[in-house]
């Protein structure tokens, strides 16, 4: 495929979002007589929970974050978390393939081990090589996903560029079954069962998942033909939650995933490699109020991603390695006034990591926070936060993190911002892999600002934000060829701009359109860094023109991007759609991914699947 620039090719692709926008009320207001009130009241102000490690309003909130609710990841209809990601302003996915296959996911330049992942407060990154791979991670039975951009201090290591926190769904009053099946292009195949609800002090949701494809092959080789590499993912997930003693809450929530995929070798099309990721998340989350001015949290959790190769054929797609994380974390909220929180926190991991044949580690990470909300003003503002980690391989590493949120004009302008420090520490395969490992590595270190202006238009329910950030990379781990082996030798600059424009004039239409500007540079080079676009524009509309009919417009622009060899990459355009149609218990519908037939990679040489169809059928009832 060609590189294509210019305004010809951006203005192309935009006009078929703007035609399905155009069609698609109309095509619903045809079909159905019974529409929503015009006017409808917007939702409340949406509540952020992550940023702070405490819930507060968004328009309290001075880092930059973006909330994905379970309304939106269930009118998106997207299977998998990294698709849902990458509408996410300053977040970048690739993925070495189709379904299945490794996924990464950078937060404003960085690298996927540089951000924190967490699923119900329990750190999931792999400890052998520090990123989590995203591939196996399905969207069922997730109630929200959490994006914080920028340093994030309080949540100690890996959280260089950000935290990703993914929440599973809470039970409601009553109850409610839910169940999907669909099939379409590339042998695809799902079948989701939910089943939430809630009665006196009880409240639960379980959910079972089987997605399988075909007819994807895993790399692309020059003159060879392509070979279908299948995947199939099994994710259970269960939330059992109880209040007691009037304000007390218990929660257990358990995730666990299997997924298998076929390979391919670095030569010929390999027919008989095949690659097995388990993903297993335990959390024990108990609340309690111990007065009328402290709240105290305790929260005991495991995860668990084992990884194993197998091949008949050849010796070095043959591994197993098992990573392990057990945390335990206490965290008090404590009133210092009506105006003034106080959050003590202390927490301690233990990190497990073993390659077969290659090494057996365990590390301890034990670690403090102190953190001061206060609102000086009703409509300013400020947090102060300072973390303290004792690592048993690297030793100790303060972080810390300061916001402001300040607003006018009732709430319509808004000024916020962030700066912080944060580190990453090293993984198992850079201290221990055999022959290239070094246990005296010190911890990557990361400092970065950000400051943005947000302007809400009237009540026409138009607002806009721009936000530029900074970030500074220090002591980055590198594979070092004079010495063949990882070294502290790099340093690395992400810098640019967020821009974001949201239309909601009520709880039927959502528009956001968003632009991220990223110029990244390797300071030892002068080069950008690999695979980072300088330009990522992207587009979510959800439309429910009628009380039957929604669909769901999701884009990404992007462009501007290089290998890590320095070859220029080709642009690209993705589109997809979902439209439903809710008839009594019935909702049939239908889902386009790629629906522009866009040929391009997202990692060169691994393939990215063409036009997809898939109709479905679900089920709702209560």
């Amino acid at each position: 495929m060609n590189s294509r620039t210019g305004t010809e090719w951006v203005s192309r692709r935009w006009s078929v979002v703007l035609a399905v926008l155009m069609l698609a009320p109309a095509v619903a207001f045809g079909e159905e007589e019974a529409e929503t009130e015009a006017g409808t009241p917007i939702v409340e102000e949406e509540i952020v929970v992550s940023a702070n490690r405490y819930e507060a309003p968004r328009s309290e909130v001075g880092s930059a974050v973006t909330v994905i609710d379970a309304e939106e990841i269930e009118q998106r209809n997207q299977v998998a978390v990294l698709d849902l990601l990458r509408t996410v302003p300053g977040v970048e996915v690739t993925q070495t393939g189709g379904p299945g296959k490794v996924a990464t996911v950078r937060v404003r330049g960085g690298t996927g081990g540089q951000a924190a992942v967490l699923v119900d407060g329990i750190r999931i990154n792999s400890v052998t090589v520090g990123s989590y791979d995203f591939s196996n991670l399905l969207a069922a039975n997730i109630e929200r996903i959490e994006v914080l951009r920028g340093p994030q201090a309080t949540f100690g290591s890996e959280a260089m560029t950000g935290v990703i926190s993914i929440t599973t769904r809470r039970g409601e009053p009553g109850w409610r079954l839910n169940a999907t099946a669909e099939a379409g292009s590339n042998e695809h195949q799902r079948f989701d069962f939910g089943f939430l609800g809630g009665a006196g002090v009880w409240d639960y949701s379980v959910s079972g998942t089987d997605v399988s494809t075909d007819a994807v092959s895993h790399r692309y080789i020059e003159g060879q033909p392509l070979e279908d590499d299948p995947f199939d993912n099994q994710t259970y997930s269960a939330r059992m939650g109880a209040a007691f003693l009037e304000d007390g809450r218990v929660d257990l929530r358990v995730r666990s995933a299997r997924g298998d995929t076929a390979l391919d070798g670095f030569g010929p099309e390999d027919l008989n490699a095949m690659a097995a990721k388990d993903d297993e998340t335990l959390a024990l989350t108990i609340e309690k109020a111990l007065g009328s001015f402290w709240r105290q949290t305790v929260r005991v959790g495991r995860t668990e991603g084992l990884l194993r190769g197998t091949d008949p054929d050849t010796l070095w797609n043959n591994y197993q390695v098992d990573s392990q994380i057990r945390q335990i974390d206490l965290q008090s909220d404590v009133m210092l006034g009506a105006d003034n929180v106080l959050n003590l926190g202390y927490s301690t991991e233990t990190r497990k990591g073993v390659s077969a044949g290659n090494f057996d580690e365990e590390a301890d990470l034990d670690s403090w926070f102190v953190q001061d909300q206060w609102s000086i003003t009703d409509n300013t503002h400020v947090t102060a936060a300072v973390r303290g980690d004792e690592h048993s391989a690297f030793g100790s590493e303060t972080s810390h993190r300061v916001t402001l949120s300040s607003s006018w004009a009732e709430g319509r302008g808004r000024v916020h911002g962030s700066y912080g420090t944060a580190f990453r520490a090293p993984t198992f395969n850079e201290l221990y892999y055999p022959g290239s490992g070094d246990p005296n590595l010190l911890p990557e270190t990361t400092e970065g600002f950000d400051i943005g202006v947000e302007q809400r238009f009237g009540e026409s329910g138009v607002s806009a934000d721009l936000t530029w950030f900074d970030m500074e990379f220090d002591q980055l781990i590198q594979f070092y060829f004079p010495t063949f082996s990882f070294r502290n030798v790099a340093n690395a600059s992400s810098s640019g701009a967020e821009f974001t424009l949201r239309y909601r004039p009520n709880v039927d239409y959502s528009l956001e359109l968003s632009h991220t500007y990223n110029e990244t540079e390797d300071q030892s080079t002068g080069d950008p860094l690999a695979r980072r676009p300088k330009n990522r524009t992207t587009l979510v509309a959800q439309l429910r023109p009628t009380e039957r009919f929604s669909a769901a417009v999701m884009a990404a622009v992007v462009s501007d991007r290089i290998n890590s060899n320095g070859a220029v990459m080709d642009d690209y355009a993705k589109f997809d759609l979902h439209l439903s149609y809710t008839r009594s218990l019935w909702q049939p519908f239908v889902r386009i991914e790629n629906a522009l037939d866009e040929e391009y990679f997202e990692v060169p040489g691994y393939v990215t699947p063409g036009r997809t169809f898939v109709a479905g059928l679900r089920l709702l009832r209560r």
